[in-house]
């Protein structure tokens, strides 16, 4: 009875959620997008001739988790030619930016979990193996590739106590987990947490996005335009920046004028660059023009910001004054240190590397003038805190060997 209760109520969520989108998209454009890209979605069910074999389904969020999952993907296609690969998001924050991804056969939105529309989704791809990047758990589509005997994996977990699916009145959304064919987290902890809820198909191999950007460092290619730049200079880089984050830039540019200060704002459009202008204390240059005459410069395109990194001696990532931080693997496997706001917990990686003395989670702008000031006055740290992160990456690569590995049986 609770089982069918608990879809029930899960089920009018989803039905909720999808009015949501619907009235949203008449004045959110991401809103938009998203309602259009999940009703394509639908349509492709009725498309004659399209023929779908051999299917592994790998399912992202958004960007983020994309970029655990692509290590997954690249290593099927290099090594099991003969599948297709499939990708769906639920964010078109991913879908927008990885829409022509050259690695999988399809992409498309996911439509919301309602039962008969994951029906039709397996009927329509009729995959072999299903993996779900990181977290969201899409109940309903998860019970019926159950039903289908659809091999079911989870990649780049991370598992906390608090999870509500692992509480006891939740218990049929547990048992759903308990179905995996194998669930690979990131943490020991993570793996604890599963094991002592009888889900025992677990391994803790790490996270594939060491692996990703362990690689991208041997192909970092830097413009001439950023080298020219920040010849001679003490450089930080500002990732992913939010209008919450400003007050922050803002207090380090008239700290440190003699830095050069590149910020690449998390959206790049013309009103958001052009408040972000309007708030700084000196006017920035854009890197879209001819010359960079400020000591302050903002990207304003797509795809520079993971080679920004391997010019600057700090850095700080943005996010963490709201929901949460953006990537900081990107620019710690440079060696250098990372700053971040307090909304930093959900990461693991953020976790261990703070509590390792190897980043910086920043509560106030005072708290990151003073660590950068102490840092100038004392290099010989920044050699100490290279050599944390070195060994923070030496142990943690490798998930996306041991991923293959053990997909490779069935394959």
């Amino acid at each position: 009875m609770i089982y069918w209760f608990l879809f029930k109520i899960y089920t009018l969520g989803i039905y909720l959620g999808n009015l949501f989108v619907f009235f949203g998209s008449f004045f959110s454009p991401k809103l938009k997008k998203l309602y259009i890209g999940r009703k394509e979605t639908l349509l492709a069910f009725n498309e004659s001739g399209r023929k779908f074999k051999n299917v592994i389904w790998v399912h992202c969020a958004s960007l983020g988790e994309f970029e655990q999952g692509r290590p997954i993907i690249e290593s099927l296609k290099v090594n099991y030619p003969n599948r297709q690969v499939v990708l769906s998001f639920f964010s078109p924050s991913g879908y927008e930016i990885r829409k022509n991804y050259e690695y999988v056969d399809h992409i498309f939105y996911l439509p919301s979990d309602l039962p008969d529309t994951a029906i039709s989704l397996i009927r329509y791809f009729d995959p072999e193996i299903f993996i779900l990047v990181k977290y969201e758990f899409w109940w309903n589509l998860l019970e019926a590739l159950s039903k289908a005997k659809c091999k079911i994996y989870l990649v780049s977990g991370v598992f906390r106590e608090g999870d509500y699916f692992l509480s006891p009145l939740f218990t049929p959304f547990k048992n759903i987990l308990k179905n995996f064919n194998g669930i690979f987290v990131q943490d020991e902890l993570s793996e604890r947490v599963l094991k002592t809820n009888m889900i025992n198909q677990t391994q803790a191999v790490g996270d594939t996005r060491i692996d990703r950007v362990i690689s991208n460092t041997q192909n970092v290619k830097v413009s001439n335009k950023i080298l020219q730049y920040t010849d001679g200079f003490t450089t930080i880089v500002y990732g992913s920046v939010w209008m919450s984050d400003i007050i922050i830039l803002k207090g380090m540019i008239e700290k440190f004028p003699h830095f050069r200060h590149i910020i690449a704002p998390h959206d790049i459009s013309k009103s958001n660059i052009k408040t972000i202008i309007n708030q700084l204390p000196i006017k920035p240059s854009l890197y879209s023009e001819n010359e960079i005459i400020s000591q302050v410069l903002i990207i304003d395109n797509i795809g520079m910001l993971s080679s920004l990194y391997k010019v600057a001696k700090y850095t700080y990532i943005g996010g963490g004054f709201q929901s949460g931080i953006h990537n900081i693997l990107e620019p710690a496997v440079f060696n250098i240190p990372v700053f971040f706001g307090p909304n930093y917990k959900k990461f693991n990686e953020a976790v261990v590397l703070h509590n390792q003395g190897a980043a910086f989670a920043i509560d106030t702008l005072d708290m990151i003038k003073t660590k950068i000031e102490f840092f100038e006055e004392n290099g010989g740290q920044l050699e100490t805190i290279a050599e944390k992160i070195k060994k923070y990456f030496q142990q943690n690569k490798g998930a996306t060997a041991k991923i293959i590995a053990h997909l490779s049986r069935l394959l």
